[in-house]
């Protein structure tokens, strides 16, 4: 069974802005990077299945620093490496991130490919999902388990569904996979790490993987992911000529309806009362045949 991994280099989220802020060396070096964590804790699923016999290649889309990740990956297991690259392929929308996996897939004759469920820096967890679409494969997200099913053709995932249950999934090849998870990869032998830092990581061009670069276009960002945001109220003129309690009332309504405030005088067994008649009235409490409070009780 070929198995492809796929890995993304992302902004490491950890760096401490204060000393950011105090030693300019970090913004001249540039923002320092790692390799995405969901997608370590896609390898090491997939080494889990090693001993089945089956054949792993990683792959990142990225410019040459991203070989170091590579690298390290072949030292702890996987068989093969490629990285993806043109000098145009700067900001690739996720679209055409799946594209090009999708591609690199169906020409290698891979059976499973795995992903992490979401990037640190982006979080679309989209590249995932589109590339099963692409290739007409079954997809299952949010993996945290999966053993090969005794007939072979079939794996057998385990889902997380939230508020920590997990769900049994049979699903068959081919397939896509997005794993759930902050994996840390295992340490590698130094023999392998001295080997690999040598080994040949080819480089794949959109053309290799029978992409066209009017295809490629084709795929790029038509709109950004914008949220709603509710239009903004202005909150009436405050009237300088009232008392304090009025104009903190003009505040909290800020023209919202509904809103309203009421001030309660008297002794205590009068604003008692007065404020159960309010509770009454909002159906907070339920009517007594008679008020608890009695006038002069304090």
């Amino acid at each position: 069974m070929q198995i492809i991994i796929c890995l993304k280099e992302v902004i490491d989220t950890a760096l401490s802005l204060d000393s950011g802020l105090t030693n300019r060396v970090v913004f001249n070096e540039g923002l320092p990077r790692r390799l995405n964590p969901p997608d370590m804790a896609a390898l090491n699923l997939a080494l889990s299945l090693k001993s089945t016999g089956v054949e792993i290649t990683v792959v990142s889309i990225g410019e040459e620093r991203v070989e170091s990740y590579l690298r390290d990956a072949l030292a702890i297991g996987p068989d093969k490496a490629v990285r993806i690259w043109e000098e145009d392929f700067t900001d690739l929308s996720p679209a055409q991130k799946a594209l090009l996996l999708s591609g690199l897939a169906a020409s290698t004759g891979a059976d499973l490919v795995i992903t992490g469920v979401r990037s640190l820096d982006t979080g679309s967890g989209q590249v995932g999902l589109m590339m099963a679409a692409r290739l007409g494969w079954a997809c299952v997200s949010d993996v945290t388990g999966v053993e090969l099913a005794p007939e072979q053709n079939n794996l057998i995932l385990t889902k997380d569904i939230g508020k920590g249950e997990r769900e049994k999934v049979k699903c068959p090849l081919p397939a896509v996979i997005t794993v759930k998870g902050d994996g840390q990869l295992p340490f590698a032998a130094l023999d392998n790490l001295i080997e690999r830092k040598a080994a040949a990581i080819p480089v794949l061009k959109a053309a290799d993987l029978g992409v066209t670069a009017g295809l490629l276009k084709s795929f790029s960002y038509s709109a950004r992911l914008v949220f709603p945001r509710p239009p903004l109220t202005k909150a009436p003129p405050l009237d300088s000529t009232l008392p304090a309690f009025e104009r903190i009332l003009q505040l909290l309504q800020g023209g919202i309806t509904g809103r309203k405030g009421r001030r309660l005088e008297g002794n205590t067994a009068q604003v008692a009362e007065q404020l159960y008649r309010i509770l009454v009235e909002e159906g907070v409490l339920k009517t007594l045949s008679s008020s608890p409070f009695k006038k002069g009780r304090e």
